[in-house]
C-alpha cells in the first residue's frame, strides 16, 4: 500500500519529468532559425549547438560531434546546418533531416578544414553549394567549392577596402553581407553580390554603419529588408533599412549573435556574457529572455 508520502514524492518525480529540458548557455554566440522556426544556437562555451524552442527555451536537438569553439551558424539551401568552429579553425556541416532522406539529424557530414581556415567567425552558403568563410585571424574570406577545395581568397574588395578582422557573414537573396572590425577598415556591414564576390570581383553595394556601434559580429534580415546587426563592442543591436540608414540601437550585453524569427516577426539576439537570448520586437520593444 501506498502511503501518502511515498504518493507526494512520486507526484513531484511525475511533474518534474514533465518540465521541459532547458538549456545551460556557455558564452552563446551565432544564431540561426531553421524553416520550421526553431532556434539554433552556437554554444561556444560548451562545444555544443543547441536545437531550442523558439517560445520556450526548451532544447530540442543537441549536437557536440566535430565541434571544437563553435562561434558561427548557417544554414544551406537544403536545409543542412554550417558550423564555424573558432578553436579547431574547422567548418563541420549536419543534417538536420528536413527531407527525411539524410543520414539522420544533427549526423555530422563533412569536416572542412585546411591552413586557408585560421580562426573563422564568419560562415556563409550560397545557392549552388559553395561556401564563404570569414578569417576573423588572417584579415580574408574565403570561397571553397562544393567539394571542400578553397576557390579564391579574398583581403579587399575591388576599391581596395581591406577585410580587416572580419566577424560575420551572412547570404540574403542575392547578396553577400561581411562585417569587419576595426582596424585599417571601419566598423561596417558592407554588401556584395554574390555572383561578383564569387568571381573576385566583389563591388560595395551598400554600407551599413554608423558612428556609435562597434564590433559587427551577427547579422539578420526580415522581408521588409531591413538589416540587423549585433555590435558586440558597443553593447547593441541595430536596424538599418535596405540602403543603410540607420534606424535605432536597443542596448544587449556583449551580443554575439542575431536573427529574425519569420514566424513570430522577433528578433533574437545572444547575450554572451549574461548567457541568455534576448527577444525583441522588430521595433526593439523587449518580449522576454530566454534561458
Amino acid at each position: 500500500m501506498t502511503n501518502a508520502k511515498q504518493t507526494f514524492g512520486l507526484t513531484l518525480l511525475a511533474a518534474s519529468l514533465a518540465l521541459p529540458a532547458m538549456a545551460q548557455l556557455h558564452n552563446p554566440n551565432g544564431l540561426a532559425i531553421d524553416r520550421r522556426g526553431h532556434l539554433w544556437i552556437a554554444n561556444n562555451g560548451a562545444n555544443s549547438v543547441l536545437k531550442v524552442n523558439a517560445s520556450t527555451g526548451q532544447i530540442l536537438q543537441t549536437i557536440t560531434d566535430g565541434l571544437n569553439g563553435p562561434s558561427r551558424l548557417a544554414f544551406d539551401a537544403v536545409g543542412n546546418l554550417y558550423v564555424a568552429n573558432i578553436s579547431g579553425n574547422t567548418i563541420t556541416e549536419y543534417d538536420t533531416a528536413y527531407t527525411g532522406s539524410g543520414p539522420g539529424p544533427g549526423t555530422l557530414i563533412r569536416t572542412i578544414s585546411g591552413s586557408f581556415i585560421q580562426r573563422p567567425l564568419g560562415v556563409a552558403v550560397d545557392a549552388y553549394g559553395d561556401v564563404y568563410i570569414a578569417n576573423n585571424g588572417a584579415n580574408n574570406v574565403v570561397a571553397v567549392n562544393i567539394d571542400g577545395s578553397s576557390v579564391e581568397t579574398l583581403t579587399a574588395d575591388n576599391s581596395g577596402f581591406s577585410f580587416t578582422a572580419p566577424g560575420a557573414l551572412a547570404i540574403f537573396r542575392q547578396d553577400l553581407y561581411l562585417a569587419l572590425g576595426p582596424g585599417f577598415g571601419e566598423n561596417a556591414v558592407i554588401s556584395y553580390n554574390v555572383g561578383e564576390f564569387l568571381t573576385s570581383d566583389p563591388k560595395e553595394r551598400v554600407v551599413f554603419t554608423n558612428s556609435i556601434n562597434t564590433g559587427p559580429t551577427g547579422i539578420a534580415f526580415d522581408t521588409a529588408g531591413n538589416v540587423y546587426v549585433s555590435d558586440y563592442y558597443s553593447g547593441t543591436w541595430v536596424q538599418y533599412n535596405s540602403s543603410g540608414v540607420f534606424q535605432f540601437a536597443v542596448s544587449s550585453p556583449s551580443p554575439e549573435g542575431i536573427a529574425w524569427d519569420a514566424a513570430t516577426g522577433y528578433i533574437y539576439v545572444t547575450n554572451s556574457t549574461a548567457n541568455n537570448i534576448g527577444v525583441f520586437t522588430t521595433a526593439g520593444a523587449p518580449v522576454m529572455t530566454l534561458f
